[in-house]
This record gives C-alpha cells, sequence and structure tokens, in this order.
C-alpha cells in the first residue's frame, strides 16, 4: 500500500524540523498513541490502539528515524505488532519553506500490513492510512503553533 500527501505548518522549516523530531510533540500527534518511549538515537518503542469502526487493534512497535538531511528532510520507519495482524512501513518527509512562515510537508511512504487488517478491510486500508494522516498533521499543526507561541513569548 502506498501513502502520500502534503501538508502546510504554519512555521519555518527548522521549526517544523524540530517540532516533527521531538518526542513530546509526536507521543501528542501520533493517532492512538498509548506511549513513546526513547530507546537510544533516533529510535522509539511506540504501543497503539488505532482502527476504524470495528476493525480494531492494539499494537507494539518501534519507530526509528533515518536518513536526516537536517531542515529538509528525514525518513521514519515503523513496525507493529497485535493480536490482530502486524503492520511495516516507512516514509519519507520533505520539508520545504512554501511562502515565509509556512512549511509544506509532503510524505512519500509505503506499508504492508498483514493480519485481520488486510483479510477484512483491504480496500478500506488507503482510506485509513489517510484519515490517520490527516490527524497527525492536524495535532502535529497545534504542536508546532504551541512552539511558535512560546518562542514568540520568550
Amino acid at each position: 500500500m502506498k501513502i502520500n500527501g502534503s501538508y502546510k505548518l504554519p512555521a519555518d522549516p527548522q521549526t517544523v524540523w524540530a517540532t516533527l523530531l521531538d518526542p513530546d510533540a509526536l507521543a501528542a500527534s501520533i493517532p492512538g498513541a498509548q506511549s513513546l518511549t526513547p530507546v537510544g538515537d533516533d529510535a522509539y518503542t511506540v504501543d497503539l490502539s488505532i482502527g476504524v469502526a470495528a476493525i480494531r487493534g492494539d499494537y507494539s512497535g518501534r519507530v526509528v528515524v533515518t536518513d536526516r538531511e537536517p531542515g529538509t528532510s528525514f525518513r521514519l520507519v515503523v513496525e507493529g505488532k497485535g493480536a490482530r495482524g502486524s503492520v511495516m512501513g516507512s516514509a519519507l518527509f520533505t520539508l520545504v519553506e512554501s511562502k515565509p512562515g509556512e512549511t509544506e510537508v509532503t510524505v512519500w511512504g509505503e506499508g504492508d500490513v498483514a493480519g485481520l487488517f488486510s483479510r477484512v478491510g483491504q480496500r478500506l486500508l488507503g482510506g485509513m492510512a489517510k484519515l490517520l494522516m490527516k490527524q497527525f498533521f492536524g495535532n502535529m499543526r497545534k504542536q508546532v503553533l504551541a512552539r511558535v507561541k512560546t518562542a514568540a513569548a520568550d
């Protein structure tokens, strides 16, 4: 399954970069995140409860940040397992200043899902992935705005 999208965040690329890679901002932004725990440089364990309607599951896994190009791009690699199946995937995030004070984040990725989700809802997976990305960037927007507000107050 391929996923992609483009999202605008209200800050310069450096602020967006710092927020996207901040563990607290990530934990607050990842839909269904129950915990996000650093386990080394650019690596985290994560517990998630995600799904759509009756197709819901709890997953434990790992998130690793790779291929860093500071301020411009990085890759997230995700793998998780739960009673209802497993998920593996990676996504490349690129940041470009679209206008002063605004950064466009483009995401290109692909993932594989095994277990109940793949058997029951294969046609729903693309829509679910888009919904989760939209939720993530909606939450991340709040994190970016909070960071900008804090910086302005200092």
